[in-house]
């Protein structure tokens, strides 16, 4: 009995590594997304989206940051939510673009006193 379990044990871990064994040994580069809060104010409710995944900071304190690493399948954009713990209100930001090819890169999001976004993107 006990050699049958030791059995059904090193068949299962088998398969998890024929199934899982690409997953195991590829580590993809992935980009970065920073979210810099230059406002003066108090950031609450930061959600960053950027194909179709959303990444989410309760609150950011003036001059700091946030980093969310992420992978993308596509193409896509960048869509910055954000309120303010001292105002009233959502403000958004649509913009950006993140290429699905090989380069990957660190992509800044600077928010000022006046809502706008200063974004660039940089190689990583």
């Amino acid at each position: 009995m006990q050699r049958l379990i030791v059995f059904l044990l090193f068949a299962l871990a088998a398969w998890f590594g024929w199934k899982h064994w690409p997953d195991l040994v590829r580590h993809t580069p992935g980009h970065e997304a920073v979210v810099v809060n230059a406002t003066g104010l108090t950031m609450e409710r930061v959600r960053l989206t950027v194909d179709g995944q959303t990444f989410v900071k309760e609150e950011l304190p003036n001059e700091q940051k946030a980093v969310f690493p992420f992978k993308v399948a596509n193409d896509a954009a960048f869509q910055l939510e954000w309120e303010y713990k001292e105002k009233m209100g959502e403000m958004r930001w649509r913009g950006g673009m993140v290429p699905r090819g090989p380069m990957v890169q660190r992509h800044t999001m600077q928010v000022d006193g006046d809502n706008g976004v200063v974004y660039t993107a940089n190689v990583k």
